[in-house]
């Protein structure tokens, strides 16, 4: 892409995710304290109200790394798979910047993500081809098929909202190819790993945020791809 547009692109990127995280926060619903998604949080911690994220701090924060990973994504990739990066770098990004402040991935926003996904996954198979749509959609079923399963035989050793936010960056992958999507889970995974190495060797127990660590797997493994190539 050109780089001027990939400038203005990563521009209004950040923009719009700041400019509207704070009336996103303040819009979403706290989550109950029973049901799978209480599984990564102990009961004697105190969860952060998402109306008490929605600072200028928090929402610059969302802007300037929504503006950097839509730029690098509008940098190394192809045009028909922007979309659903597009799409992962503002409302996935997010969600993980949530899930980094709070542990809990809100159900409401998790569910505007999958919907625009599907959007850009539309969008790409118009610009790009149905298989690109089609690789979208797999990548979305592989990587919650496979988080669910994790989930299932560990009894819930990360939360639910992590088997759900898994498919958003199993679409964007593998929209791109299966390769990138299998980097990505692994990448994804080993992050996820040495953050709880230090959390041990720091003495820090209870829940971590796991989404920010899947959201970062897609990314490196998009890096490493373009590196390479």
């Amino acid at each position: 892409m050109n780089p001027v547009l990939v400038v203005v692109l990563a521009l209004a990127a950040g923009l719009l995710s700041g400019l509207l995280t704070p009336m996103v926060l303040r819009r979403l619903a706290e989550p109950p304290t029973d049901g799978p998604e209480s599984a990564t949080t102990e009961p004697s911690t105190v969860k952060i109200p998402y109306a008490q994220l929605a600072t200028a701090r928090f929402a610059a924060v969302v802007g300037l790394l929504a503006a950097a990973t839509v730029g690098l994504s509008a940098g190394m990739l192809p045009l028909p798979v922007l979309p659903a990066w597009v799409v992962l770098g503002t409302v996935g990004l997010l969600l993980a910047a949530i899930d980094a402040r709070t542990t809990w991935l809100p159900l409401s926003l998790t569910r505007v993500a999958w919907v625009a996904m599907a959007v850009a996954l539309v969008l790409g198979s118009l610009l790009g081809g149905w298989s690109l749509g089609a690789r979208g959609v797999g990548g979305f079923l592989v990587a919650g098929g496979l988080f669910w399963l994790i989930w299932r035989l560990t009894g819930g050793g990360f939360g639910f909202g992590d088997v759900r936010f898994a498919p958003l960056v199993g679409a964007a992958t593998a929209g791109v190819s299966w390769t990138l999507l299998a980097w990505g889970l692994v990448l994804g995974s080993l992050t996820g790993a040495v953050v709880g190495l230090v959390r041990l060797t720091t003495r820090r127990r209870g829940a971590f945020a796991y989404a920010p660590s899947i959201l970062a797997g897609g990314y490196l493994a998009t890096a490493l791809a373009w590196l390479t190539t």
